[in-house]
């Protein structure tokens, strides 16, 4: 059976690699769903010891791409190895108009799925060929199984909720930098909710939800908090996690809580 396609149209698509770095902060290769039926793209990637889950989607026009109809509509798997290589590929087109196509091919395993086999980037000067990795190389994570487990808490886990803003982001990082001589950071929730250090103690929400009195924290990696985005966030702690739900965008980040030595 030949391979089908998804064709799109692209103009300034520095939306669409902006959203892919995202993705880079906590691995080089991701597994991008393009969901022509819903007219986005999306994708879940996780670290090495899967203590930090991200998934995201943008839809097709907000990143700067117009899709050809299809006779048949799919949800493509495209495995890309370089995140930051593709973006550069795609600066290669600067601001001219050129087509995407996503080639892809139906495999047979425990179910039967669209699998990319390369990308084409053309415009009447240039043509660029990206082939997809193997599937094989990633653990799927469903839709279900991110929104369902991963990334929801019982109102009884929800330790305190609270908003975290970009600016924020930034003075934690900031500190963080300055505490560099060790590797943990704590959200604390007391009678309001500070961000620790060794050295610093941040006040970042003042009289939590449903705060009952008792102190509760949860110690996570420097390391891990990296991977959020600066950007405005409504923040769920629970026991065993932080959920990150960014404002700006359709952009969910879970961080797992270590155990310190």
């Amino acid at each position: 059976m030949a391979a089908k396609k998804i064709e799109f149209s692209a103009k300034n698509v520095k939306a669409f690699s902006g959203w892919l770095k995202k993705f880079g902060s906590i691995d080089q290769s991701l597994l991008l769903e393009v969901d022509e039926p819903n007219s986005m793209f999306l994708a879940k990637t996780y670290n090495e010891e899967r203590s930090v889950v991200k998934f995201s989607q943008i839809k097709f026009d907000s990143a700067g791409l117009t899709v050809k109809p299809s006779k048949e509509p799919m949800r493509v798997k495209v495995g890309i190895y370089n995140i930051a290589r593709l973006m550069k590929i795609m600066d290669q087109f600067n601001d001219e108009e050129f087509t995407l196509t996503v080639n892809y091919d139906e495999i047979d395993g425990e179910t039967v799925e669209q699998a990319g086999l390369n990308l084409i980037l053309k415009n009447k000067n240039l043509k660029m060929t990206v082939e997809c990795t193997s599937l094989n190389i990633f653990k799927y994570i469903s839709d279900d199984l991110f929104k369902d487990t991963i990334a929801s808490l019982d109102d009884d886990n929800v330790v305190a909720k609270f908003e975290l803003s970009s600016e924020n982001i930034e003075k934690i990082n900031s500190l963080c930098s300055l505490d560099s001589e060790d590797k943990f950071m704590e959200f604390k929730n007391a009678a309001n909710v500070y961000v620790c250090g060794k050295t610093f103690d941040l006040l970042i929400g003042e009289n939590p939800n449903e705060h009952d009195g008792s102190e509760q924290s949860i110690n996570v990696f420097k390391e891990q908090f990296d991977s959020i985005d600066v950007e405005y966030y409504h923040v769920q702690m629970g026991e065993d996690r932080l959920v990150f739900s960014s404002d700006d965008d359709n952009t969910t980040t879970v961080i797992s809580m270590v155990e310190k030595d």
